[in-house]
């Protein structure tokens, strides 16, 4: 069972920054873990504080069975003074629970966040970023590993907060919305205290809101529906989730500036449990939203018959060494598992693109060509073809192509040709065509 915690500095803050969420994710399966940080202690209007923590419990236990939470963590620091709390103990504690409970997603404020004056808010949010990385160290906190626990990193970060610069994510929960709605009115005490924080500002402003003072002594429910659904209408509005549709906003974050790379290098590990989908990240779309077909571009007698643009020849070369590289395989999945070149495969020259272009990220779909330096990329089909002596509409055996390419592409032109530069490929880098070129001249003859 897939596992999201959500760490909460206070008790409604799940319900309300990300409660119908929660519930999405309970309905489908998930198991929620909800930590509550402080004590609350303080919010309420008109309680002692012994009676305001009773209530606020109680109330926080109610609403966590309307979003389906399955457990509940209390840390106990005081509401209100976490500006004070040293940091270091209160991230122990969240790398504790991130290496006890691992869970896949963890909600939370963003440290990053604008315009937030809760100092309870931020210190947590503080403290659970730097507990992302800490938990994944063998070093910090070893006493953890003696009860058999383990280093472990979160894979998604689910950062909500009043104002989120960089916001990424609507999660559609228009199913939903009235469960948030209940679980707020659950919190009863807090949202009586957070009511009567507007009342005095808007007294001092010299007006009085009708709508605050029916929800401080009577029903909250009328009061909170408007409030979320607005909410959630503009967040739908932003994102374009669809007439009649609410959502939650996010910042998601999974891997970073590195997400395309294990996109394209990650492989399944046997028996282990299939992450949820993400559109944003997991479905490769066109701008049109329609998703490309690999069916579309291969041919059927792909192993009889291939087109390859000027350049893409010098590829024919490091085929083999090519078809092993774990990156090439990633950019090129369809074609590496169907092309099994042999030695009478037909290479037909191309003066344009071929079926590796289609399959390429910098293809684009919307504008019919490459994205990126297809001007370059024109003038370098030109130059190896006439290196070659090759013309558009030349057919040659995949073996006599591969004793020119030994014969006629030395080092020299190999760096030329593909090395940094106007005429630059990314594998060229990664040292193996180089390879697979000396393999040639060792089986063919060659200059090196």
């Amino acid at each position: 069972m897939t596992t999201a915690m959500v760490i909460c500095p206070h008790a409604d803050d799940a319900a309300a920054f990300c409660g119908a969420t929660l519930a999405k994710f309970a309905a489908e399966g998930w198991r929620i873990v909800l930590v509550r940080v402080t004590n609350d202690s303080k919010d309420s209007v008109g309680l002692s504080q012994e009676e305001t923590i009773l209530r606020n419990t109680e109330e926080l236990h109610a609403a966590a069975k309307i979003l389906g939470v399955a457990e509940i963590i209390e840390l106990g620091y005081e509401t209100d003074c976490l500006a004070d709390a040293p940091m270091v103990p209160m991230r122990e504690r969240f790398v504790y629970l991130f290496r006890k409970y691992r869970p896949y997603a963890v909600f939370s404020f963003d440290p990053f966040g604008l315009y937030e004056g809760n100092m309870d808010h931020i210190r947590v949010a503080q403290a659970v970023e730097e507990a992302f990385w800490v938990s994944c160290f063998d070093k910090h906190h070893p006493e953890h590993f003696e009860e058999g626990l383990a280093p472990f990193s979160v894979c998604e970060r689910w950062y909500f907060g009043r104002n989120l610069p960089g916001a990424n994510h609507a999660e559609d929960v228009s199913e939903y919305l009235e469960k948030k709605v209940e679980a707020l009115c659950a919190h009863r005490e807090m949202m009586r205290n957070t009511i009567n924080q507007l009342r005095l500002q808007a007294q001092t402003f010299g007006r009085r809101l009708p709508l605050l003072d029916m929800a401080m002594e009577g029903d909250l429910r009328p009061l909170l529906a408007l409030v979320m659904q607005e909410q959630a209408n503009a967040v739908a509005r932003t994102f374009n989730l669809g007439e009649g549709r609410m959502g939650e906003v996010f910042r998601l974050e999974r891997f970073g500036d590195m997400e395309e790379f294990v996109q394209a290098l990650s492989e399944p590990i046997p028996g282990a449990e299939q992450a949820p989908k993400r559109e944003r990240f997991d479905a490769q779309k066109t701008e049109n939203g329609q998703t490309l077909s690999p069916e579309h571009t291969v041919p059927s007698n792909l192993n009889q018959r291939v087109g390859l643009m000027g350049h893409h020849h010098l590829c024919a070369g490091a085929f083999e060494e090519l078809f092993q590289m774990p990156a090439f395989r990633a950019a090129y999945a369809d074609l590496v598992d169907r092309l099994q070149p042999s030695p009478d495969l037909q290479i037909e020259t191309l003066f344009g693109y071929d079926i590796f272009c289609y399959h390429c990220e910098y293809w684009s779909n919307e504008e019919g060509r490459c994205s990126t330096g297809w001007k370059n990329k024109i003038s370098k089909d030109a130059a190896v073809l006439e290196h070659l002596g090759l013309r558009p509409g030349q057919v040659t055996r995949f073996e006599d192509l591969q004793r020119l390419l030994a014969a006629k592409i030395s080092d020299a032109d190999l760096k030329r040709f593909c090395s940094v530069g106007e005429w630059k490929c990314e594998m060229y880098i990664l040292g193996a065509c180089q390879k697979a070129y000396q393999r040639l001249r060792d089986r063919f003859g060659g200059q090196p």
